[in-house]
């Protein structure tokens, strides 16, 4: 090595110039002296910044997000969302099979739960299981009118699907209190039944349906008041209500629109007028069978009907007889699919007094049962309990 002063060799390691006594550098040591920094570029600053902002809006967000996915938070919203009978939103929280008739727009037709008036409210407890697989939310709630605080405990389990991939996704478990699940309704044979609009598919149909009616096996219904539609396989259409609260529903008597209740009555009277008055001038059946026959008919039970009415009428000297009034009691369809009326009749009546030829008139009432067939008009195919017997008296 060289020393820096005099120039002159030295041995290598040596501290001083053996020449000139100068100190000699370690040239494995020299510091070299130090560059200038390049300042930051603006485009890098800011993309550190908003790395960096990010980064907090992300963790602040994904607790804030974390926070309206606990058991409590999950629970209010579906307490609160009872309460007020909000049926948009309780929708969201009710676990229920799905099927045509679970639908949001179903559920709000149907629900018929009140709102009830909070007054405040608060969550006195949240125990999550040991497993973590299930919660209980216990609130406590005053409403309008009452000074006694109210509980209700609403139950939850954790889905195995999160929220986002990350966030626990916690269900309301009793939503089940909503829905009835395997829901029975039975109607008459052959016929289509609709729910609020909806079809029936013939997939629920049971089995074991019997030989006069038809059961349907609904999986899942809320719980609620349903406008119910019936077609009976000749075509005519009853609506009724079915209040799905219990286990099954059963539509077995007829309602009838204004109109088709008003075509029957007029079918009933003009019917009844004419059997009788067939009787009373002592026609056969086969003298008026045209004027009940349309196509397809089976009139074997009216022409026994009528002979046996005939044959009594004609014995007991009827000579008049005029329907005055009529009311509809009661309607329900025969296992071949026949409507069956219950009726109310009034009428006016002459009968000749026995042993004399004097006419005696009087009006009477009384509870017939007649039985029609729907075709382009109601078609009697069949009656029983019509008056035989008429007082002089």
């Amino acid at each position: 090595m060289f020393c820096p002063e005099c120039g002159k060799k030295n041995e290598e390691g040596a501290q001083f110039c053996e020449f000139c006594g100068a100190k000699i550098a370690d040239e494995s040591k020299v510091i070299l002296p130090k560059q200038p920094r390049k300042p930051m570029k603006k485009r890098t600053k800011i993309i550190i910044i908003v790395v960096a902002v990010l980064a907090v809006v992300l963790i602040g967000g994904g607790i804030i997000l974390s926070s309206n996915y606990t058991p409590s938070k999950v629970a209010t919203g579906y307490f609160t969302a009872l309460m007020n009978n909000d049926t948009n939103k309780l929708y969201n929280y009710i676990d229920v099979p799905e099927n045509e008739f679970t639908t949001k727009k179903i559920f709000t037709e149907v629900n018929d739960n009140e709102e009830e008036d909070l007054v405040n409210y608060q969550v006195v407890s949240e125990e999550i299981s040991t497993d973590g697989l299930s919660a209980q939310v216990k609130i406590s709630y005053t409403v309008e009118g009452r000074q006694t605080p109210l509980t209700k405990t609403i139950y939850l389990v954790k889905d195995k699907n999160n929220k986002m991939l990350i966030f626990d996704n916690w269900k309301i478990s009793e939503g089940s209190s909503l829905v009835e699940e395997d829901y029975e309704i039975t109607v008459f044979k052959d016929a289509t039944l609709k729910l609020e609009g909806v079809e029936v598919d013939k997939k629920y149909k049971d089995d074991s349906s019997s030989d006069r009616y038809d059961t349907y096996v609904i999986p899942a219904l809320f719980k609620g008041e349903y406008d119910a539609e019936v077609t009976l396989k000749n075509g005519l259409t009853t609506e009724s209500k079915i209040d799905v609260s219990g286990y099954s529903s059963s539509i077995n008597t007829f309602e009838l629109s204004d109109k088709n209740e008003k075509a029957l009555e007029e079918s009933i009277k003009e019917n009844v007028n004419k059997i009788y008055k067939s009787a009373i001038e002592k026609k056969a059946f086969s003298d008026i069978k045209g004027d009940f026959e349309y196509k397809d008919s089976d009139l074997d039970d009216l022409e026994d009907a009528y002979t046996s009415l005939a044959r009594s009428v004609q014995n007991n000297n009827l000579t008049a007889y005029d329907v005055t009034d009529i009311e509809v009691d009661r309607l329900s369809v025969t296992e071949d699919g026949y409507l069956y009326v219950t009726v109310s009749l009034d009428y006016k009546y002459s009968v000749k007094e026995y042993f004399s030829e004097d006419i005696v008139s009087n009006s009477d009432d009384d509870t017939a049962y007649l039985t029609f067939d729907y075709n382009d008009g109601f078609k009697l195919v069949d009656f029983t309990s019509l008056s035989t017997y008429f007082s002089r008296f």
